[in-house]
């Protein structure tokens, strides 16, 4: 799939405004194929490159002849070709083309050979989106998790309304304990967070909210499911739970910043 970034996914990977507003522009014209939240492999279209190169028109298979083996590059290790058949209108109305998919490492050093300033950039944002890539691999990698503690979280929430109301839990007390937890670690509730970020009503915000945020919810969660199996009421649980927090993070934080 061809993975492209919002401004709003870019924000909470922590990339500066001129970060942003180059994979934005860039992303558009130089596509990566990302499989797996990973760009290893062949993964940048040669034809692609070629245009954004601004090398002349009409003439691919010359650049192509002129820069892959000359420049040392190797057929399965910098780049991969395929055959692509077209329509036209010759006598036989066939048209059979090569394309190549070209690995990051070689797509650097081809924007580098003419020392263009177009080149310059597509390298920087090529360097860049290997960073944004893995760090989004490593948001996914908190997510994923809290999305998973969450629902366990609210079964206990269910299973503890039961116990002390005989009822189950309704979709505002579902809400309740998730606003205490965003409070605890951010200061807001989620309505405050989406108006904060512009995030749709319907949209979950801690799909917006950075790794860390999500890292301590996670934590949260798991420390808030012991309290509710304890019977213990909302707002002891909140203290609890605040100061945990508070304990494992703030605290943490003291410690590296002396």
């Amino acid at each position: 799939m061809i993975n492209k970034f919002s401004r709003k996914e870019l924000e909470r990977l922590n990339c500066s405004e001129e970060e942003i507003n180059l994979i934005l522009t860039y992303q558009k014209k130089l596509p990566i194929l990302v499989e797996n939240n990973s760009i290893k492999g062949f993964s940048v279209n040669a034809r692609i490159l070629w245009e954004q190169l601004e090398c002349p028109q009409g003439q691919f298979t010359k650049w192509v002849n002129r820069k892959f083996e000359p420049y040392g590059f190797k057929e399965n290790i910098d780049f991969s070709p395929s055959s692509q058949i077209s329509l036209n209108g010759s006598a036989s109305g066939i048209k059979e083309t090569t394309e190549y998919l070209l690995t990051i490492d070689m797509a650097k050093q081809l924007a580098m050979v003419d020392k263009k300033e177009s080149g310059f950039l597509a390298r920087k944002y090529f360097i860049l989106m290997e960073e944004i890539v893995a760090r989004n691999k490593e948001w996914i990698a908190i997510r994923d998790p809290e999305k998973e503690e969450y629902k366990k979280m609210s079964a206990e929430v269910d299973a503890w309304c039961f116990r002390l109301w005989h009822h189950h839990a309704s979709r505002s007390e579902y809400a309740v304990e998730a606003d205490m937890l965003n409070t605890i670690v951010t200061g807001k509730t989620s309505q405050q967070l989406k108006y904060e970020y512009g995030v749709a009503s319907n949209d979950l915000i801690r799909d917006y909210l950075k790794k860390e945020h999500n890292e301590e919810l996670l934590f949260l969660e798991q420390q808030n499911q012991v309290l509710l199996l304890m019977n213990m009421g909302f707002t002891k649980r909140k203290n609890m739970l605040t100061k945990m927090h508070e304990v494992k993070f703030k605290n943490a934080e003291k410690v590296v910043a002396a």
